[in-house]
């Protein structure tokens, strides 16, 4: 089972591929969204490369939720910043539980964002584990 520690004060190149896919395009999308690029057009060529185009949508909402509805200000570093931040560690192992179908994922995504998105959460990024899993076995 992943757990949070398993990625804190990591660098990126220790991670396997799914995570780095996913660490991508978390801070792919912080780099769209704040600097009024469109995420969706920035994404759409690495998720449809990995063959998993259909879960661009639910990893967009999975983004959106984090950023209107998580905790406080979450930091993310640069696309090529060779480290994980906290916020990074915390956000990959929500998409790790969810590709694992672990039973934590609601309260991992409990602890990210208000109550009420929670589940909203747990089944975007579910999708997104799903065929991260499917694409991988």
């Amino acid at each position: 089972m992943v757990m949070l520690y398993d990625y804190l004060d990591r660098r990126v190149s220790e991670l396997d591929d799914d995570d780095i896919f996913v660490l991508s395009a978390v801070r792919t999308w912080v780099f769209a969204a704040r600097n009024g690029f469109c995420v969706q057009a920035r994404l759409r060529s690495g998720f449809t490369k990995r063959h998993i185009a259909e879960t661009l949508l639910p990893f967009l909402c999975a983004m959106a939720l984090l950023d209107r509805h998580g905790y406080g200000t979450m930091r993310f570093a640069e696309v090529c910043y060779p480290n994980l931040s906290d916020d990074e560690a915390r956000v990959l192992n929500l998409f790790a539980a969810a590709r694992i179908d672990n039973p934590r994922l609601i309260r991992i995504a409990v602890g990210l964002v208000s109550d009420d998105m929670a589940v909203q959460l747990a089944d975007a990024t579910a999708e997104v584990g799903r065929a991260l899993c499917l694409r991988s076995s």
